[in-house]
């Protein structure tokens, strides 16, 4: 907090390096600010993106069904929040995107819904049945790939369709990553977790917390 008063900056995300900083997700400022080659990649293709989706939704899936009733209510250490609110949430996050295409706008509160809604959703059938439907509405939404270039308004910083949902991508990577790790503290071994080779094209961050 001091950094970022010491900054005149208000909201999150920040990005610093030196005296520079970048505030939201700006890729151009973030490239120019970082010294990175805009142009070594780019957006990845909604073929490719669908692909990646089954592939997580599919591993997903596999941990939602080898957890009791029980054990979706257990609370992760260092942090107040059940497996049913991370494995649920993973399934709406790329919702958000659809959703900020269609109001134009994706707000925090958007973000932070998942904390009330996923207690909607009681069994691991229910949630798994969810994470069917998203599975089939993103499918439909990216066969329409001209939807992803609009941009909109969020918390982060104008920000276009595309980009959200590839972060949204690497959100549910990095949950599943996060599944797994606690999945042992519970007894459970994960049934064929994912190689992280498998998803090496999405953006998911080399720290697990």
């Amino acid at each position: 907090m001091a950094e970022l008063k010491a900054l005149g900056v208000k909201a999150l995300p920040v990005s610093v390096r030196g005296e520079d900083f970048v505030v939201g997700y700006n890729v151009a400022d973030l490239c120019e600010t970082f010294g990175i080659d805009a142009g070594s990649s780019g957006p990845m293709h909604p073929e490719k993106m669908m692909e990646m989706y089954r592939l997580v939704f599919g591993g997903l899936r596999r941990a939602v069904n080898q957890l009791s009733p029980g054990q979706l209510d257990w609370i992760s250490p260092g942090r107040p929040r059940s497996m049913r609110q991370l494995l649920w949430h993973s399934f709406e996050r790329p919702v958000l995107g659809i959703e900020a295409h269609e109001g134009g706008e994706y707000s925090r509160d958007m973000v932070r819904r998942y904390e009330e809604l996923a207690q909607n959703y009681e069994t691991c059938e229910e949630i798994c049945a969810y994470g069917d439907r998203i599975e089939a509405e993103l499918a439909e939404f990216l066969a329409e790939g001209d939807k992803l270039a609009k941009k909109v308004k969020s918390y982060m910083g104008p920000i276009t369709v595309h980009e959200l949902l590839e972060l949204a991508l690497g959100h549910a990577f990095q949950h599943l990553r996060q599944a797994y790790h606690y999945m042992p503290m519970m007894g459970l071994e994960p049934d064929r977790p994912l190689d992280p080779k498998s998803y090496e094209e999405v953006p998911v961050p080399e720290e697990l917390f």
